[in-house]
């Protein structure tokens, strides 16, 4: 199999200015490894907050110029490399119209391109370079959990499911993130096997949380989070309440490395070579304005809190709690441990206040 060590040379971090990137490459030189952090665009206020913190850490170059939507910009980047950790996305907040210059403008398009033809040029660039063994893909849960109604009450959603199963054709074409995710995760796999020189590996995700190391890494779920804490009302889709299904960033990077540095044949384990993430610390899924906000009320009793819109016009908020996920999988074959929910939703807060993304409003 394709395992890799600190010894078979450097390797790359698609996305390094975002969220689970730039915890990557953290990752990965706390364990040996010289890392090749790339970014899109060292001029713009991400890129620069992004390379402030990026150079305080040793043994890591930073390739500028990685953009998902440009043909042969990842030559450069993977060349010499032993891996490629893939973690670069186009998510609905970042496919503004304004943060993609080279994307269309339009959400959903951006958001599909940037996953499929996105990880098109990333394995354009791969071929191109003898020396890459492996390839680590951050899917989504998106790309397992469909909105099927005919699945028995405590059916628990695993590494053989796939969104697309049993859905209509028109409603699956709408959803630009889950379908882009699912159509990336089988193209890689066939790319990977006409490739016969590397191997892949996915991992399917939820929510990622965890604490902020710089600030342009704030965004999402994170986000949100820091809102509750700020006495602020929540703004993401949607701004009504809703189940957050969190999973701890330092927990899915771990398992990331393990799985890049893992001899078994990922391909032929249950579910083939997918490693779905996710299970709150033993929780499946926590609701927004009871869960979320007693956790945080708990941390900071202090702090006076906002929350989510529990009532649409006029009528209160259903907020579904039956899904179940496990990462039994992940923790069977790649040894995966799960921090308490807990102390993750309290390090997203003490991160953000750290870093002064948020100020807290003291009760009197």
């Amino acid at each position: 199999m394709s395992a890799i060590t600190p010894a078979d040379g450097p390797v790359a971090v698609t996305g390094a200015s975002g969220f689970t990137g730039g915890h990557m490459v953290r990752e990965l030189i706390h364990h040996g490894y010289q890392v090749k952090a790339c970014i899109r665009d060292a001029t713009s206020w991400r890129g620069q907050d992004c390379i402030q913190y990026l150079r305080k850490l040793p043994n890591v170059e930073i390739i500028d110029g990685c953009d998902l939507f440009v043909d042969e910009s990842y030559d450069d980047a993977f060349s010499g490399c032993s891996a490629v950790f893939h973690t670069a996305a186009v998510l609905g907040n970042s496919a503004d119209g304004k943060s993609q210059p080279k994307g269309t403008g339009s959400t959903s398009q951006d958001t599909y391109n940037g996953g499929l033809e996105g990880t098109r040029n990333v394995i354009d660039s791969m071929n191109k370079n003898s020396s890459v063994k492996r390839l680590i893909y951050i899917s989504s849960l998106a790309a397992i959990k469909s909105y099927r109604e005919d699945l028995p009450k405590g059916y628990e959603w695993t590494e053989t499911d796939w969104a697309s199963d049993g859905m209509d054709p028109d409603t699956w074409e709408k959803n630009a993130y889950g379908k882009s995710k699912a159509d990336t995760e089988h193209f890689i796999n066939d790319m990977a096997d006409a490739s016969g020189a590397w191997d892949v590996v996915t991992i399917n995700p939820a929510m990622i949380c965890g604490p902020v190391l710089f600030k342009a890494q704030v965004g999402q779920w994170v986000e949100q989070l820091g809102r509750i804490a700020a006495g602020l009302e929540t703004t993401w889709v949607p701004e009504h309440d809703m189940a957050f299904n969190i999973i701890d960033v330092r927990d899915l990077i771990r398992v990331q490395r393990l799985a890049a540095e893992s001899d078994i044949d990922h391909k032929n384990t249950h579910g083939g070579s997918r490693y779905l993430m996710q299970g709150c610390g033993g929780k499946s899924s926590l609701q927004v304005s009871t869960d979320i906000v007693n956790i945080i009320q708990e941390a900071f009793p202090g702090f006076v809190l906002g929350g989510p819109k529990t009532e649409r016009d006029g009528k209160a908020v259903e907020v579904p709690m039956d899904a179940i996920y496990d990462c039994k999988k992940a923790k069977q074959v790649l040894g995966a441990t799960l921090r308490p929910v807990e102390d993750t939703i309290r390090e997203v807060i003490e991160t953000s206040i750290d870093l002064g993304v948020i100020t807290p409003q003291l009760k009197n």
